[in-house]
């Protein structure tokens, strides 16, 4: 039986360049759809054609094919995805949400729909992303008083380099960090001790359903609500949430002291960055709570003592005492300045970072009994 209760939107074929080709005319609704296969005219009158496609979408939602992602990404690695839209709001981020869940449903939720910001502290495979992948634009910002509003597309580099404009503390640890407000917020961006967790006052949130079910809504998180963790939060445990907007409630400070603040941070972050494509730190510093035996392991492991004080171990230190500063597979090497950065020498695939990201667990399992966890999100 066929299904009515959908709409189909036609397209003709046009002359281009001496040959017929597909071209998006203006939107009809007929009302109904023919079991989900879409519909085509040829030339006035009306001709209906059938294509053997699995799925349609409205020219308005401008959703693109098998678009390659590794421009999009901070590592310049990764196939393509599937289908491809930019979204420069929240009413067309929701409807690409709803176009997706309505018509990918049969993949699993995680890998329905893709929200891409800066593309930092990301890995996409080789094979790219089976779903729907959103690119996100939407860039609104604004100060009020020791308060800023920022859309999830914002930059991180201009939150940060604005409220130090505007006299603001509380962000001047992130300087110099690439990527999105959205992203910041989803993985709990953080360096030198401090998070951005410390200064989000709340998040708006696109909250959408699993299945062919369009009842998404808009919700206001309050800290407590965003589960933020080392490098976490509820937005990246789960994948029907997605960040449109966020406030940050920061402190007044005199501007030559935040002005100084960033030039210190600044120059350590020079003291440890390494140039080249890479997503940036690739593992997350392990936490003495959850290793284990503290006294046991730093009586075994003496080079260890001088993390003692604090409340993690350097991953970068690890990685260089098991002596792969500068291993290479493939296109892929640890970094000679920071061995917690992996990076692309021009011609890596997601299987050689992978395959190095391996070897490194293992190597530092073996002598440390410690399992490293990736940082950067492995995506496909």
């Amino acid at each position: 039986m066929h299904d009515y209760s959908k709409v189909l939107y036609l397209y003709c074929k046009r002359p281009a360049s001496g040959r017929k080709q597909m071209a998006p005319i203006k939107d009809i609704e007929l009302g109904f759809s023919l079991s989900g296969r879409s519909l085509a005219v040829s030339e006035f009158p009306l001709k209906i054609h059938f294509f053997n496609q699995n799925l349609f979408y409205p020219a308005m939602l401008n959703i693109k094919k098998n678009i390659p992602l590794a421009p999009y990404t901070t590592f310049k690695i990764g196939g393509p995805a599937k289908f491809f839209a930019e979204a420069g709001g929240a009413d067309e981020i929701k409807k690409l949400c709803e176009w997706a869940k309505e018509n990918l449903f049969r993949l699993p939720a995680n890998r329905q729909i893709l929200i891409l910001g800066g593309g930092s502290n990301i890995l996409i495979s080789d094979k790219g992303f089976g779903g729907l992948v959103i690119k996100v634009q939407n860039s609104k910002f604004k100060i009020q008083s020791s308060r800023i509003y920022a859309e999830a597309g914002v930059p991180l580099a201009k939150l940060v380099l604005e409220s130090a404009k505007n006299n603001l503390t509380g962000l001047e640890w992130a300087i110099g960090i690439p990527g999105t407000v959205g992203g910041a917020i989803n993985g709990n961006t953080g360096a030198f001790g401090k998070s951005i967790a410390g200064a989000v006052k709340y998040v708006d949130v696109l909250e959408i359903q699993d299945g062919k079910n369009k009842n998404s809504k808009i919700k206001k998180l309050n800290n407590g609500k965003c589960g933020f963790g080392y490098r976490k939060s509820i937005f990246k445990r789960n994948p029907n949430l997605i960040i449109l907007s966020a406030v940050f409630s920061l402190e007044k400070k005199e501007k030559e002291k935040v002005q100084a603040a960033i030039k210190d941070f600044s120059r350590q972050r020079a003291q440890s960055n390494t140039a080249g494509c890479s997503a940036g730190c690739f593992f997350k510093n392990p936490d003495w709570e959850e290793i284990g035996d503290k006294e046991a392991i730093l009586s075994k492991f003496p080079e260890l003592k001088q993390f003692s004080e604090r409340p993690k171990i350097s991953s970068g230190f690890l990685i260089e005492q098991v002596g792969l500063k500068g291993k290479k597979i493939g296109g892929a090497a640890v970094a000679l300045k920071h061995a917690n950065f992996i990076l692309n020498n021009g011609f890596a695939k997601a299987k050689d970072v992978v395959a190095l990201a391996d070897l490194i667990k293992k190597k530092i399992r073996e002598r440390y009994g410690i399992a490293l966890e990736e940082e950067v999100a492995v995506i496909g």
